[in-house]
């Protein structure tokens, strides 16, 4: 691939973050203690998504879709100090948020290990945050290769996709509000 493609690349899995962060909020926002198993599932599988999409971007540096693998060394170190300014928040609360979410991915989502069952799922503020940043980086790269079609801010992007996501939810969850679960 050229460059311009892996820009795309990082690009697609940060909006596949927001969406799917946006989706959990908006479920959450409508109906955070659904009694149907088909809404439990749906819940579950977007966190489950936001956080696996996260950590190829944010996780383990030899994923091959780490940011580290498009900006250039020189910048690794101001990135970072720039993201962390822009999060508010200092090295220390990024690793311990850094070792939450790919906890939660290795332990639960990618691979199975014996856990007891969790008290707390992780937060996607963060995520979110760090994907609004990083977006703000890619697009700034794309427009100087002439590319100008994708939006030119996440956040904006993600919150009408959120505004969206709950008339749909309100909707689907008046429709079956009637259901018992008949499965358990």
């Amino acid at each position: 691939m050229n460059r311009h493609d892996d820009l795309i690349v990082h690009l697609f899995l940060l909006v596949h973050i927001a969406r799917s962060a946006q989706m959990k909020r908006a479920l959450t926002a409508v109906d955070p203690d659904p009694p149907l198993n088909f809404w439990r599932l749906i819940h579950g599988n977007q966190l489950d998504i936001a956080v696996l999409e996260w950590c190829k971007v944010f996780g383990s540096d030899a994923e091959p879709t780490h940011w580290k693998k498009l900006v250039p060394i020189a910048d690794h170190d101001s990135f970072r100090s720039a993201m962390l300014t822009e999060l508010g928040i200092n090295n220390d609360a990024w690793a311990a948020y850094w070792e939450e979410m790919k906890a939660y991915r290795d332990r639960l989502v990618s691979h199975h290990f014996e856990v007891p069952r969790l008290d707390k799922y992780p937060s996607v503020e963060l995520a979110l945050k760090s994907a609004y940043f990083y977006y703000k980086w890619l697009i700034r790269q794309l427009r100087g290769l002439g590319e100008t079609k994708y939006p030119d801010d996440l956040a904006e992007y993600a919150a009408r996709f959120e505004a969206q996501a709950i008339n749909i939810v309100r909707r689907a969850v008046a429709a079956t509000s009637d259901m018992k679960e008949r499965v358990y």
